[in-house]
């Protein structure tokens, strides 16, 4: 790795620090089986604390271009090749990762979902409405729409009042977004959105939470094995132009 830190903006830092070692992925300068820094030479690099680090290391984990082994060091995995172009897209990602990332964030959001029903108070209630109408509003503007997507995303999560759940919903922030981007390259990447958010937040409103799991798990269910169908070349609608 170069000597040399790279700056950091004032962002998210764990996206910068995945960004970072994604494009020395891409570059080549980092390859299969290569084995990163220690967290604290990461952390006096990136000028950041663990939780960062954690955070960065545990997302790229996720999505299967690291391999972290206790004793043994995270190294970068031999599925990690990455088109210099393609940057962190899913599509070129092994199947079986996005797979595990579909059910995974079912699962999360689904018990998410059903907690912010039975614990949502007026405030996140209101919250979670003015998210979704700034995601409208970024949907009728074609502007900061995956941002907006994540923060309505983010408010149920809050509404839930788990602190452990949040905790795993913070972790997957970042597979999510690559997520979201990919999403967004189909036609049918938003084109149901505003229903399915609707009905979310609709279920949750009325504390109804049998109905705020089904209606979450339908959302990212349906998203979901879009994605992968797309990836694997199957009847779906083409990106858009």
């Amino acid at each position: 790795m170069k000597s040399t830190p790279p700056r950091l903006e004032r962002r998210r830092l764990s996206d910068q620090i995945i960004e970072e070692l994604v494009d020395r992925i891409a570059s080549g300068e980092l390859k299969a089986g290569d084995k990163l820094p220690s967290e604290p030479q990461l952390m006096e690099r990136f000028g950041v604390g663990r939780s960062s680090i954690r955070e960065a290391v545990g997302a790229l984990e996720i999505l299967g271009l690291l391999s972290v082994r206790p004793g043994q060091g995270t190294r970068i995995t031999e599925a990690s090749e990455i088109p210099r172009c393609a940057g962190l897209s899913l599509i070129t990602l092994r199947h079986e990762k996005i797979r595990e990332l579909v059910e995974a964030r079912t699962e999360l959001e689904e018990a998410i979902a059903r907690f912010a029903a039975e614990r949502a108070t007026c405030d996140d209630i209101a919250v979670i409405k003015k998210q979704h109408k700034a995601l409208l509003q970024a949907k009728a503007n074609n502007h900061k729409l995956i941002q907006a997507d994540l923060e309505f995303h983010e408010a149920i999560a809050a509404a839930c009042h788990n602190d452990i759940f949040i905790r795993f919903f913070s972790e997957l922030h970042q597979p999510m977004r690559r997520w979201m981007e990919q999403k967004a390259k189909y036609d049918w990447g938003f084109s149901h959105v505003e229903d399915e958010h609707q009905a979310i937040i609709d279920a949750i409103t009325a504390h109804d939470a049998q109905a705020a799991q089904k209606a979450m798990r339908m959302h990212i269910k349906t998203a979901g094995s879009k994605l992968i169908a797309a990836m694997e070349g199957g009847d779906v609608n083409t990106p858009e132009k």
